[in-house]
């Protein structure tokens, strides 16, 4: 929660393992429910791509009789989506038409996204601002700037694991210590996908953004292109929510960061004091 009633995030289904709901002795109707929110985060993960059934099988440790079923009911609501080439499963017009309904999980979300592209005007550069989702980070608004040779990795709604971003980064950077080894440690198995760096490299620019306040990422992601993070503070707990700006990395050099580390800050303070007055 963020200025009390700004941002809440929910964070236990995503983060129980389907291996235990196997044996759970628990109503079959709930452990139901549970199963098609855990198929459904991964879906979500997937992005674009879409997800495969072998893959949601193996990730979740049910059996593809129970993922098909389970899948075939969300289907049938319009949540979930099949490719009819590809057979891969995707999210549905059902999940759009409830986050229409949905309230923003940010308060003043047009007024902060005008901060991001104005940010994104000033640096030139890809601007985010990125939102906390237990061990990943959603992006929930993209800018573009003006200069010609764009980084736009991550699109809106996109998900990754904290460590494979640079807004990820300093949020981890804000957490305990115990509490981000153990998202890092967690994450061990999805990150050579998602990042180039190696565990101890992560690591490292972990302790580098807690002792700085900010993340820097050279080649993180994509060879060639740097992110910056700055998280945006919080008067109630560990920030959630944080900002990054990614360019090649010509544009994104040492001698440039002070100036873009200030553009960050000035702008995460802008948006915490509208959250919740901090500053």
């Amino acid at each position: 929660m963020l200025g009390g009633t700004a941002i809440e995030v929910t964070y236990d289904i995503r983060t129980l393992s389907m291996a235990k709901y196997e044996t759970s002795t628990r109503g079959s109707g709930a452990q139901t429910v549970e199963r098609a929110c855990q198929l459904l985060w991964q879906i979500s993960r997937a992005g674009g791509e879409c997800a495969r059934m072998v893959d949601l099988c193996s990730v979740t440790g049910l059996s593809r009789p129970t993922v098909h079923r389970i899948l075939t009911s969300l289907a049938a609501s319009g949540f979930v989506r099949q490719d009819v080439r590809t057979r891969r499963y995707g999210l549905g017009v059902g999940l759009f038409e409830l986050g229409l309904a949905a309230p923003p999980p940010v308060q003043a979300l047009p007024e902060i996204t005008r901060l991001i592209d104005e940010l994104a005007e000033a640096t030139q550069d890809t601007a985010y601002l990125m939102m906390r989702s237990h061990d990943e980070v959603v992006c929930v608004w993209r800018a573009v700037g003006a200069f010609p040779i764009r980084a736009n990795i991550v699109a809106p709604g996109d998900r990754r694991p904290l460590a494979a971003s640079a807004a990820g980064l300093c949020l981890l950077g804000a957490m305990p210590v115990k509490q981000a080894d153990d998202i890092l440690n967690g994450s061990r198995r999805v990150l050579p996908d998602k990042c180039r760096l190696s565990s101890g490299e992560l690591r490292q620019l972990v302790v580098d953004a807690r002792r700085h306040g900010h993340s820097y990422g050279e080649g993180l992601v994509m060879e060639g292109v740097t992110g910056v993070g700055r998280a945006v503070p919080s008067r109630t707990g560990a920030p959630i929510l944080a900002l990054s700006i990614s360019g090649i990395s010509s544009r994104i050099t040492p001698q440039r960061l002070p100036t873009l580390v200030a553009a960050l800050t000035d702008t995460a303070q802008r948006i915490a004091k509208m959250i919740d007055g901090s500053v």
